[in-house]
Parts: structure tokens; sequence; C-alpha cells
């Protein structure tokens, strides 16, 4: 009689079972694969985008910055600046709210000022933050100086009898319009905002000067260096005794 052999049932479903797995395997990544590119956009919110975050300027020159990449993503919201310096309160400053683009006029004081881009719409605010400094490279300025307690000294009335120049690479030097055989030298220094230390050596005498580079109202919105002068300065620069009061337009 002829025996029959047993074939395990598991031996059979296993090729099976394992076809099953690698199928369930494969439509479990496909399902994970993440959202349609129909859906993607729904998922993402604005994208607000200025070339730099710092933004370099020179005194006395006038620009504007635009933003490089404005998309709302279907829903076109608002755009809107902000500061925690008091920079926007004057016309210095001008935003285009339905371009982004920033302007500033050369009347922009010297210093630094954090602006913020908010860019709204019901479903996201984004903030881009930029910060503006604002720098003094060198200038020409005619002017003088008048002896007396500074706070007492109108100086629209101050002589011009000085061309003082302060070099980019940070010397300066003086001449004296009624005496060609002066001539004085030094150094000079930005500090923060709009002050300025110099001090120059004349006939082995030193003065110490320090001012605002600003523009002057009374005239016409001429930048100026104006503050006080002296023989002496203390450890943090401050004048000791002041002697007067100088007043230098830039020519």
């Amino acid at each position: 009689m002829t025996q029959m052999k047993t074939i395990p049932i598991l031996s059979i479903l296993r090729p099976c079972f394992g076809l099953f797995i690698c199928i369930f395997l494969i439509q479990s990544c496909n399902k994970d694969d993440g959202p349609s590119q129909n859906g993607a956009n729904e998922e993402m919110g604005i994208l607000l985008r200025y070339p730099d975050s710092l933004v370099e300027t020179i005194f006395e020159k006038q620009g504007s910055l635009a933003p490089i990449e404005i998309d709302w993503y279907g829903e076109k919201g608002t755009l809107s600046i902000s500061s925690t310096t008091t920079i926007l309160e004057s016309n210095n400053i001008k935003f285009e709210e339905e371009t982004g683009i920033i302007f500033w006029s050369r009347l922009l004081p010297l210093g630094e000022f954090d602006l913020t881009i908010t860019a709204k719409n019901s479903k996201d605010a984004v903030d881009t933050n930029i910060l503006f400094s604002n720098r003094f490279d060198q200038g020409y300025f005619s002017g003088g100086f008048e002896a007396g307690n500074p706070t007492e000294i109108d100086p629209t009335t101050i002589p011009v009898e000085y061309g003082l120049t302060l070099h980019e690479d940070h010397t300066v030097s003086m001449i004296n319009y009624a005496d060609p055989a002066f001539s004085a030298s030094g150094t000079w220094e930005t500090l923060e905002g709009p002050n300025i230390a110099i001090e120059y050596t004349s006939n082995g005498e030193t003065t110490y000067m320090k001012g605002q580079l600003y523009h002057y109202d009374e005239l016409p919105n001429l930048p100026v260096i104006d503050g006080v002068y002296g023989a002496e300065k203390d450890a943090s620069g401050e004048i000791i005794a002041t002697e007067g009061r100088f007043l230098f337009e830039w020519d």
C-alpha cells in the first residue's frame, strides 16, 4: 500500500503570507507619502523675504529697499511696519503698504534703527526684522569756535574761520582761512547714535571736541557738527571744564 505524505499547512501558506505582508507594506508606504500636491499650499504660511536683515546706509544718501519675495499662498493680506525706536515718527522713513518697499531720505539720522515688517492675512502672520545702520564715512566742514557758556551761545552766530576735514581713515586735518601758516591734525570717531568725538593738536596743544552730526533745521536741513570743546577729557571721553561751543557746517 502506498503511503500518503502529510504536508504541513504552514508550509503551503508561508509563501502566500509573505506576499500578503509585502503588499500591505507597499500600500502603507504609499498612504504615508504625505499630502497631495493640491493640499500642500494650504499648509504653508505667508512667505516674506528681503535681500538682507542688515542694511548699511551712508549719511546724506537716500535709498530704497524692496522685498525679493512675497507669497500670500492664496489669500492676499496686509503689510505694515513698526520699530522700537522713534524713527517712524518722522518722515525720514516711509513704507509702501501695497508693495512692502521701504524708502529713506537723505535726512535719516546717524545710528541704528530696527524695523519689523509684518505680513498678515486671516490664516497667518509673519514678521521680518531689518536693522538699518546709517553711518558717516567722511566730509569737509566749515565753521569755528566761540568761547563761553555753551548753553548761552547761539550756534548761528559762531564765525566761520576754519575748514575741518574728517577723512575716511579717521584722521583729522584743519586749516584757518585767515592764517595760511595754521595747521592742525588729529583723529575722529563716531560714538553711539549721532555722536562724534574729535581731537586735534596745533602748536603743541590738544583740543577735544564732542558733538553731534545732524541736519540743522535753521540752516535748511544742512548737516552740521554741533558741540562743546575743551583742553581735557575724562576716562569716559567727556569734556572736562568746557571752554565753549563749536559749529561746523558740511560743505
